[in-house]
Order: structure tokens, then C-alpha cells, then sequence
């Protein structure tokens, strides 16, 4: 059954079914992460392909992660070597900033 991913914490993800309907999945076995330079390899956003685990706990086990359209991602605060991936297959995106109070460093947009 084919999801996105709606919320990342950790090893288990909240992923949302075509229908709406919400479970708590999480990735089966050991992906291969050799060339994979992100912090995490699911994000919100992602199309996964999941199995039904439990219906009356709503758990799912991922098993597929669909190629990415798009991501937004940044340095990884804990290695400058990764990236995090923030949102994945972006249709629309909004940045919103100050210009006095409070003011907005220019650092904070990169």
C-alpha cells in the first residue's frame, strides 16, 4: 500500500494512506545507507510503499521509499559532512522573515 510520510521521529514515522488513514510505521530491516549522505532516510514528504502490521494498533512496516521529486534540506547541525532533509516533494513552499522586530539574521537565511 502506497503512504507519504507526515511526521519523522526517529526510527518510526507517521505515514498517511491515499483513504487517510494514519499508522505508525517504521522502516523494515537495514536499508542500504552506504551512499546516503542524509541524516535520516525517510522525511516528511516521502512516498513509501508500506505493509499493514497490525490493523487494530495501526502499525505498518516500510518496506519501499519512492524516488524523491524534491527536497529542502540543510547542514546537519551534529556533522558537517551530512545533510538533513527537512520536506520531500514540495508542490508549494512559503518563507516567512522579519525585517525589524524581531529581526531576522542573515545567517538564519541561507
Amino acid at each position: 500500500m502506497k503512504a507519504r510520510i507526515y511526521k519523522s521521529t526517529g526510527s518510526w514515522y507517521v505515514a498517511k494512506t491515499a483513504d487517510g488513514k494514519l499508522y505508525n510505521a517504521r522502516i523494515k530491516g537495514i536499508f542500504k545507507i552506504d551512499e546516503i549522505t542524509s541524516t535520516n532516510p525517510l522525511a516528511v514528504g516521502d512516498e513509501v510503499k508500506m505493509e499493514i502490521e497490525d490493523i487494530e494498533e495501526e502499525s505498518a512496516m516500510i518496506d519501499h521509499i519512492y524516488d524523491r521529486r524534491n527536497y529542502v534540506a540543510r547542514v546537519s547541525p551534529h556533522n558537517k559532512w551530512q545533510h538533513h532533509i527537512i520536506a520531500s516533494n514540495l508542490d508549494q513552499s512559503i518563507l516567512f522573515a522579519t525585517l525589524k522586530d524581531p529581526k531576522t539574521s542573515q545567517g538564519f537565511m541561507d
